[in-house]
């Protein structure tokens, strides 16, 4: 997201806790607009598809997964998630599990929008061991579930990265693996070379 959006964001995330806690003081908010501002831009609060996948396949038992989805939407949610709807994250039925120092909370949503804002809200009322899912289902999805064959032009990086990612979709879906993506190093162009010129003035 770029700093325009993101700010945008976070004064959407304010207004709903004004909308939601009108009798909360502005004393008890942990971070201002800056400072949240400045949190998103360094992605620290993030988790990459990628992370995740590793957390769950090696059955890490301190991730809980938090779709925020509306439960209208809620289909084909990531493994072990739950789903608070973003306007049922205040209730005494789901507070405490943002207001706690045990599990890892990743928050997603179909994209960024809608988890950023709960996760906003989560950090002004100075919950911790929430972060977000980078790119939410749609590039969990994209990703992991149909990861793309990389460029012939690839590093090799890039090619173990997707030997990963296609190791995790079988994991997932239980989908039989394709062939193992071989990296061939492309040589360079070699320049014909000019022939020397025979004979000349006596």
């Amino acid at each position: 997201m770029k700093s325009r959006e993101i700010f945008s964001v976070i004064i959407l995330a304010m207004g709903l806790i004004a909308a939601i806690l009108p009798g909360r003081k502005n004393d008890s908010i942990q971070l201002n607009e800056r400072e949240l501002l400045q949190e998103m831009l360094l992605e620290t609060n993030y988790i990459s598809v990628d992370e995740l996948a590793q957390l769950l396949i090696s059955g890490d038992p301190s991730v809980q997964l938090i779709d925020v989805r509306p439960i209208s939407e809620f289909k084909d949610p990531l493994p072990r998630a739950i789903n608070i709807p973003i306007d049922s994250i205040f209730s005494e039925n789901y507070t405490y599990m943002f207001d706690q120092n045990i599990m890892k909370n990743v928050i997603y949503g179909l994209d960024d929008e809608t988890a950023t804002q709960v996760w906003m809200i989560t950090k002004q009322l100075g919950y911790a061991n929430n972060y977000l899912l980078k790119g939410g289902l749609q590039a969990w999805k994209k990703d992991i579930l149909d990861p793309q064959y990389p460029k012939q032009t690839a590093s090799q990086d890039e090619f173990d990265l997707y030997q990963k990612r296609m190791a995790a979709r079988q994991f997932f879906t239980g989908a039989q693996s394709l062939p193992k993506a071989t990296f061939t190093p492309i040589a360079p162009i070699q320049g014909k070379k000019k022939k020397k010129v025979q004979g000349g003035c006596s």
